[in-house]
C-alpha cells in the first residue's frame, strides 16, 4: 500500500477506536487487522471495501491514492464490473493479455483470469494494476464511474 497505513490508523484514531474495535466490525482477530494497519499483509478487497463503507471515505482515499477525503455512501465491489473494466484498458492499450502480464509482472494465465472472472486479484495485485492504467481504484471496482484520481488536498 501507498499511505493506506497511516490513513487506516489515523481513521481509526479519528473516530477513538482501537485495534479490537475494528477487527470485531470486520468480524476478523485484531491481530489480523493490525497486520493490515500496519501494512504487512494485504487486505482482501471485500473487507477493504467493508472499511470504505465503514469510514465512508473512497477506496482511493483510504488506500492513500488521493488525498481528498470523499465522503462516500456505502457502496460494493462490482466484480463483473471489474472484469470488464480490465479488459477494456488493457484493449485501449492495445495490448495482449500476454504484453500486459509481461508489463505488470503477472503471468499472462492470471491476468486472463482476472479478465474473465474466475479468480480474483488481490488488493496489492488491484493496486498495481490501478497505478500502471492511471486510473482510480474506484473506477476500476466499479464504485465509481469517474476514472481520474483525485489529486490535492
Amino acid at each position: 500500500m501507498l499511505r493506506g497505513e497511516t490513513r487506516l490508523s489515523d481513521l481509526r484514531t479519528d473516530k477513538d477506536l482501537k485495534h479490537k474495535d475494528i477487527a470485531n466490525i470486520l468480524n476478523i482477530k485484531k491481530n489480523t487487522y493490525t497486520q493490515w494497519e500496519i501494512g504487512r499483509n494485504d487486505i482482501p478487497i471485500l473487507k477493504l471495501n467493508e472499511l470504505a463503507n465503514f469510514y465512508k471515505v473512497s477506496l482511493d482515499y483510504l488506500l492513500g491514492i488521493s488525498d481528498i477525503n470523499t465522503k462516500t455512501e456505502n457502496s460494493d465491489i462490482n466484480f463483473d464490473l471489474l472484469c470488464t473494466r480490465l479488459k477494456s484498458l488493457r484493449k485501449e492499450k492495445d495490448l495482449t493479455q500476454s504484453q500486459l502480464g509481461k508489463e505488470v509482472g503477472f503471468h499472462q494465465r492470471t491476468y486472463s483470469h482476472y479478465e474473465d472472472g474466475s479468480n480474483k486479484p488481490t488488493t496489492f495485485k488491484l493496486l498495481y494494476i490501478a497505478k500502471y492504467y492511471d486510473v482510480s481504484f474506484d473506477y476500476l471496482v466499479g464504485r465509481s464511474d469517474n476514472r481520474v484520481i483525485q489529486k490535492g488536498k
